[in-house]
């Protein structure tokens, strides 16, 4: 499978929007708790409302930052959700990675990468699941950001 993509223009400072992805705070519109280490191999987990899954997991457990160069780029390995069972618990992942460019005074850019993908139809269900789900996160985080 290809790569999917998702791209959004945020008028909001470079830092707000990259603390909006890297730190705990900056997280809560989207995700109430996380762990986030930003550092290699540090985790990388949001936790998202609603009743954990039949293993007890409410989000991204597992998952970790990969690399990353500030408020420039992260890379962060991520875990599929309950309603893809069949990857979710054989602890499959892809690879995220958000970009970051300053296109004007107060304007931001972030690009979404998600790769990693394989042939199958749990992959094919995840990919839809992902096509919408990070692009709704995208736009949660413009509105956030830009009513500040």
């Amino acid at each position: 499978m290809q790569m999917l993509q998702k791209e959004v223009s945020i008028r909001a400072p470079l830092e707000a929007v990259w603390n909006a992805w890297t730190t705990k705070e900056g997280l809560t519109f989207i995700s109430p708790e996380s762990n986030i280490e930003l550092r290699i191999g540090g985790p990388y987990e949001w936790f998202l409302h609603g009743e954990p899954d039949d293993e007890g997991k409410r989000g991204s457990e597992g998952s970790h930052v990969l690399d990353f160069l500030p408020q420039k780029m992260i890379t962060f390995s991520w875990t599929f959700p309950p309603e893809v069972p069949e990857l979710r618990y054989a602890d499959e992942r892809t690879q995220v990675v958000v970009l970051f460019d300053e296109v004007g005074e107060g304007v931001v850019h972030v690009k979404l990468h998600a790769q990693g993908w394989q042939d199958g139809e749990p992959w094919q269900r995840g990919w839809a699941y992902f096509d919408k789900a990070w692009g709704f996160v995208l736009d949660a985080m413009k509105q956030h950001l830009e009513s500040r």
